[in-house]
């Protein structure tokens, strides 16, 4: 028996950590993109969904006990930001209209997502609800990038983010250590370089608050990155070298801006150790941090321990 009062999802569900607490709402499903590493979309089709099936979910939400206590939004699944903007915008309204205490919308973003709307689009959607997008960096080095097939460059990274701060939304970009594998010790490095240097470029003038974090690689069966792993194609990066890897990124960080409050975490269940900060802030503690754990393995999470 179908339940009328259950809220629709499409499983696995993906979303942001730091949306642990938000009400999760199926606008889409899957991900348009395919990049090596991830398992988003080789298990769902994509679609839009119907907006009157995503607007029923919300009133059936409305009407629970919890619904005084919502205050965020996610809308699922890979890369919701793709939705056409007019059925985004009106879904967002929707939403926020519904729910007495809610503050914002959050949405997975790839670049070329926000790259296709218009500044005036992005500023309807931020004054809407929209306020902050989750953007899969990677990586700052394009021969990575095109490796991955994450189908965008460094310069859509800058042009997409640029976009989302000049509308108000708020940009929190995610990075990937260990990407490029362990046998290839200048392109390991190039993507700390780079990486570092797309962030120092895309670092606002103003105190906005924007985030920056990194996971650390970890390869699900099924995914392409899994099968060249499995040919002995790619070798996995080693703890150490992973941390190597972040300390160089972290050594490159540069801020024009000194008042800057840019969030930086590297805490997620994949990460060898929890890192935490400011960037450039705390750019010391945290260095000291990254060459403790070099110099002390056992204070690393271990391999039974890691999960996305």
């Amino acid at each position: 028996m179908v339940d009328n009062q259950s809220i629709y999802y499409c499983y696995p569900v993906f979303r942001p950590p730091s949306e642990g607490n938000s009400l999760l709402i199926q606008l889409t499903e899957g991900c348009t993109y395919q990049c090596d590493f991830c398992v988003s979309n080789l298990r769902k089709e994509f679609k839009v969904r119907n907006l009157d099936d995503v607007k029923k979910d919300l009133d059936i939400a409305s009407n629970k006990k919890y619904s005084s206590h919502v205050k965020r939004f996610f809308f699922l699944d890979g890369n919701a930001m793709v939705t056409p903007t007019e059925k985004l915008l009106e879904i967002t309204k929707y939403a926020m209209s519904k729910f007495p205490n809610a503050q914002r919308v959050g949405v997975y973003a790839h670049a070329k997502d926000i790259l296709k709307k218009s500044d005036n689009q992005l500023r309807d959607l931020s004054d809407a609800g929209l306020k902050i997008a989750y953007v899969g960096f990677e990586s700052g080095s394009d021969e990575l990038l095109e490796m991955v097939h994450k189908n965008a460059t460094k310069m859509d990274f800058i042009n997409a983010s640029k976009k989302l701060m000049k509308a108000d939304i708020t940009l929190s970009a995610t990075f990937i250590n260990g990407l490029g594998g362990a046998d290839n010790h200048d392109l390991s490095n190039n993507h700390a370089i780079e990486s570092a240097d797309l962030v120092n470029i895309i670092c606002p003038s103003d105190d906005r608050l924007w985030y920056i974090s990194f996971l650390s690689l970890m390869i699900p069966q099924n995914t392409l990155l899994y099968e060249k792993k499995r040919r002995g194609e790619f070798i996995e990066m080693n703890a150490t070298n992973i941390l190597k890897e972040l300390k160089t990124f972290i050594e490159k960080i540069e801020f024009s801006n000194k008042e800057a409050n840019c969030v930086f975490r590297s805490n997620h269940a994949s990460n060898y150790l929890p890192i935490k900060g400011i960037l450039e802030k705390d750019k010391e503690e945290i260095l000291e941090l990254l060459n403790y754990g070099i110099s002390n393995k056992d204070v690393l999470r271990s391999e039974s321990y890691r999960g996305l």
